[in-house]
Protein backbone atom coordinates (compact mmCIF):
# COMPACT_ATOMS: atom_id res chain seq x y z
CA UNK A 1 0.00 0.00 0.00
CA UNK A 2 2.83 2.38 0.71
CA UNK A 3 4.12 1.62 -2.77
CA UNK A 4 0.78 2.75 -4.29
CA UNK A 5 0.90 6.07 -2.41
CA UNK A 6 4.47 6.63 -3.54
CA UNK A 7 3.45 5.86 -7.14
CA UNK A 8 0.68 8.47 -7.04
CA UNK A 9 3.02 11.13 -5.70
CA UNK A 10 5.69 10.36 -8.24
CA UNK A 11 3.31 10.13 -11.24
CA UNK A 12 3.54 13.59 -12.90
CA UNK A 13 0.80 12.79 -15.50
CA UNK A 14 -1.89 12.75 -12.83
CA UNK A 15 -1.03 16.32 -11.75
CA UNK A 16 -1.03 17.65 -15.32
CA UNK A 17 -4.49 16.29 -15.98
CA UNK A 18 -5.88 17.92 -12.86
CA UNK A 19 -4.22 21.25 -13.74
CA UNK A 20 -5.60 21.20 -17.30
CA UNK A 21 -9.06 20.36 -15.99
CA UNK A 22 -8.95 23.27 -13.53
CA UNK A 23 -7.80 25.68 -16.25
CA UNK A 24 -10.53 24.45 -18.61
CA UNK A 25 -13.19 24.94 -15.94
CA UNK A 26 -11.92 28.49 -15.23
CA UNK A 27 -11.97 29.38 -18.95
CA UNK A 28 -15.51 28.02 -19.41
CA UNK A 29 -16.77 29.87 -16.32
CA UNK A 30 -15.10 33.12 -17.44
CA UNK A 31 -16.60 32.93 -20.93
CA UNK A 32 -20.02 32.05 -19.54
CA UNK A 33 -19.91 34.91 -17.06
CA UNK A 34 -18.74 37.31 -19.80
CA UNK A 35 -21.66 36.24 -21.98
CA UNK A 36 -24.10 36.80 -19.13
CA UNK A 37 -22.71 40.28 -18.45
CA UNK A 38 -22.83 41.22 -22.16
CA UNK A 39 -26.40 39.90 -22.43
CA UNK A 40 -27.43 41.87 -19.36
CA UNK A 41 -26.08 45.14 -20.77
CA UNK A 42 -27.55 44.51 -24.23
CA UNK A 43 -30.94 43.77 -22.70
CA UNK A 44 -30.80 46.97 -20.68
CA UNK A 45 -29.89 49.05 -23.75
CA UNK A 46 -32.81 47.58 -25.70
CA UNK A 47 -35.19 47.88 -22.73
CA UNK A 48 -34.17 51.52 -22.13
CA UNK A 49 -34.92 52.42 -25.76
CA UNK A 50 -37.70 50.30 -27.28
CA UNK A 51 -36.91 51.72 -30.73
CA UNK A 52 -33.23 50.68 -30.48
CA UNK A 53 -33.43 47.82 -33.00
CA UNK A 54 -35.51 49.88 -35.45
CA UNK A 55 -33.03 52.77 -35.24
CA UNK A 56 -30.17 50.43 -36.15
CA UNK A 57 -31.77 49.87 -39.57
CA UNK A 58 -32.81 53.47 -40.28
CA UNK A 59 -31.34 55.21 -43.31
CA UNK A 60 -28.73 57.87 -42.70
CA UNK A 61 -28.37 61.32 -44.19
CA UNK A 62 -25.72 61.54 -46.90
CA UNK A 63 -23.28 64.43 -46.57
CA UNK A 64 -22.52 66.49 -49.66
CA UNK A 65 -18.99 65.95 -50.91
CA UNK A 66 -17.77 69.52 -51.18
CA UNK A 67 -14.10 68.54 -50.85
CA UNK A 68 -13.68 70.32 -47.52
CA UNK A 69 -11.67 68.80 -44.70
CA UNK A 70 -14.65 69.11 -42.33
CA UNK A 71 -16.88 67.05 -44.64
CA UNK A 72 -14.17 64.42 -45.10
CA UNK A 73 -13.62 64.13 -41.35
CA UNK A 74 -17.37 63.99 -40.68
CA UNK A 75 -17.74 61.18 -43.20
CA UNK A 76 -14.82 59.24 -41.71
CA UNK A 77 -16.05 59.57 -38.13
CA UNK A 78 -19.72 59.12 -39.02
CA UNK A 79 -20.64 62.46 -37.45
CA UNK A 80 -23.77 64.16 -38.73
CA UNK A 81 -24.34 67.86 -38.11
CA UNK A 82 -26.48 68.16 -34.98
CA UNK A 83 -27.90 71.57 -35.75
CA UNK A 84 -31.02 72.41 -37.72
CA UNK A 85 -31.33 70.50 -41.01
CA UNK A 86 -29.64 72.43 -43.82
CA UNK A 87 -30.18 71.07 -47.32
CA UNK A 88 -26.88 72.54 -48.49
CA UNK A 89 -24.94 70.21 -46.18
CA UNK A 90 -26.39 67.04 -47.72
CA UNK A 91 -26.37 65.34 -51.08
CA UNK A 92 -29.75 65.07 -52.81
CA UNK A 93 -30.62 61.88 -54.65
CA UNK A 94 -33.62 61.66 -56.96
CA UNK A 95 -35.94 58.76 -57.59
CA UNK A 96 -37.76 59.30 -60.92
CA UNK A 97 -41.13 57.59 -61.01
CA UNK A 98 -41.11 55.32 -64.06
CA UNK A 99 -44.40 56.30 -65.67
CA UNK A 100 -46.39 59.55 -65.81
CA UNK A 101 -49.57 60.05 -63.77
CA UNK A 102 -52.87 60.87 -65.46
CA UNK A 103 -56.02 61.67 -63.50
CA UNK A 104 -59.31 63.48 -63.85
CA UNK A 105 -59.55 66.59 -61.70
CA UNK A 106 -62.16 67.23 -59.04
CA UNK A 107 -65.44 68.85 -60.17
CA UNK A 108 -64.18 69.24 -63.72
CA UNK A 109 -64.00 67.59 -67.12
CA UNK A 110 -60.29 68.44 -67.14
CA UNK A 111 -57.45 66.07 -66.42
CA UNK A 112 -53.85 66.43 -65.33
CA UNK A 113 -50.86 64.49 -66.57
CA UNK A 114 -47.57 64.82 -64.74
CA UNK A 115 -44.26 63.10 -64.20
CA UNK A 116 -42.30 63.41 -60.98
CA UNK A 117 -39.00 62.71 -59.28
CA UNK A 118 -38.80 62.30 -55.52
CA UNK A 119 -35.84 63.90 -53.73
CA UNK A 120 -34.21 62.45 -50.63
CA UNK A 121 -31.12 63.35 -48.62
CA UNK A 122 -30.91 59.86 -47.13
CA UNK A 123 -28.87 56.87 -48.28
CA UNK A 124 -29.84 54.21 -50.80
CA UNK A 125 -32.14 52.49 -48.28
CA UNK A 126 -34.81 55.15 -48.91
CA UNK A 127 -34.42 54.74 -52.68
CA UNK A 128 -34.81 50.99 -52.27
CA UNK A 129 -37.94 51.55 -50.17
CA UNK A 130 -39.40 53.84 -52.86
CA UNK A 131 -38.74 51.27 -55.55
CA UNK A 132 -40.11 48.40 -53.48
CA UNK A 133 -43.33 50.27 -52.64
CA UNK A 134 -43.77 52.18 -55.90
CA UNK A 135 -47.22 50.69 -56.50
CA UNK A 136 -48.53 51.99 -53.16
CA UNK A 137 -46.87 55.36 -53.75
CA UNK A 138 -48.41 55.60 -57.25
CA UNK A 139 -51.84 54.84 -55.83
CA UNK A 140 -51.52 57.55 -53.17
CA UNK A 141 -50.39 60.06 -55.80
CA UNK A 142 -53.30 59.25 -58.12
CA UNK A 143 -55.82 59.53 -55.28
CA UNK A 144 -54.33 62.87 -54.27
CA UNK A 145 -54.28 64.14 -57.84
CA UNK A 146 -57.97 63.26 -58.29
CA UNK A 147 -58.80 65.55 -55.32
CA UNK A 148 -57.20 68.62 -56.95
CA UNK A 149 -59.18 71.34 -58.71
CA UNK A 150 -58.37 72.62 -62.17
CA UNK A 151 -58.16 76.29 -61.16
CA UNK A 152 -55.61 75.59 -58.39
CA UNK A 153 -53.30 73.58 -60.63
CA UNK A 154 -53.13 76.39 -63.19
CA UNK A 155 -51.26 78.66 -60.77
CA UNK A 156 -47.65 78.39 -59.56
CA UNK A 157 -48.88 78.50 -55.94
CA UNK A 158 -51.26 75.60 -56.64
CA UNK A 159 -48.44 73.53 -58.13
CA UNK A 160 -46.19 74.30 -55.14
CA UNK A 161 -48.99 73.28 -52.78
CA UNK A 162 -49.41 70.03 -54.75
CA UNK A 163 -45.67 69.37 -54.32
CA UNK A 164 -46.04 69.63 -50.53
CA UNK A 165 -49.18 67.47 -50.47
CA UNK A 166 -47.56 64.77 -52.63
CA UNK A 167 -44.43 64.77 -50.46
CA UNK A 168 -46.59 64.31 -47.36
CA UNK A 169 -48.57 61.47 -48.98
CA UNK A 170 -45.42 59.69 -50.19
CA UNK A 171 -43.93 59.92 -46.69
CA UNK A 172 -47.15 58.57 -45.21
CA UNK A 173 -46.92 55.50 -47.48
CA UNK A 174 -43.22 54.97 -46.76
CA UNK A 175 -43.74 55.34 -43.01
CA UNK A 176 -46.62 52.85 -43.09
CA UNK A 177 -44.74 50.30 -45.20
CA UNK A 178 -41.19 50.64 -43.88
CA UNK A 179 -41.36 52.58 -40.61
CA UNK A 180 -39.32 55.44 -42.07
CA UNK A 181 -40.35 58.26 -44.45
CA UNK A 182 -37.35 59.95 -46.11
CA UNK A 183 -38.87 61.90 -49.04
CA UNK A 184 -37.92 65.57 -48.82
CA UNK A 185 -39.59 66.99 -51.90
CA UNK A 186 -41.36 66.16 -55.13
CA UNK A 187 -40.22 67.75 -58.37
CA UNK A 188 -42.33 67.87 -61.51
CA UNK A 189 -40.51 66.78 -64.66
CA UNK A 190 -43.63 67.38 -66.77
CA UNK A 191 -46.98 68.92 -65.93
CA UNK A 192 -49.97 69.27 -68.26
CA UNK A 193 -53.53 70.24 -67.37
CA UNK A 194 -56.20 70.00 -70.10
Amino acid sequence: MADAVEAEIENPKSGRRTGKTVILIIVVLTLGLGGLVAGYFAANVIAADPDYLRKQNEPELVLRDDGSMATTLARLTGDQPKSKFQESAYKATYYPMKEPFTSNLKNSASFAQLSISIATYYDEQVLHNMEEHETAIRSAILLTLAEQENAALNTPQGKQMLQKILTREINKVLKEKTGFAGAHNVYFTSFVVQ
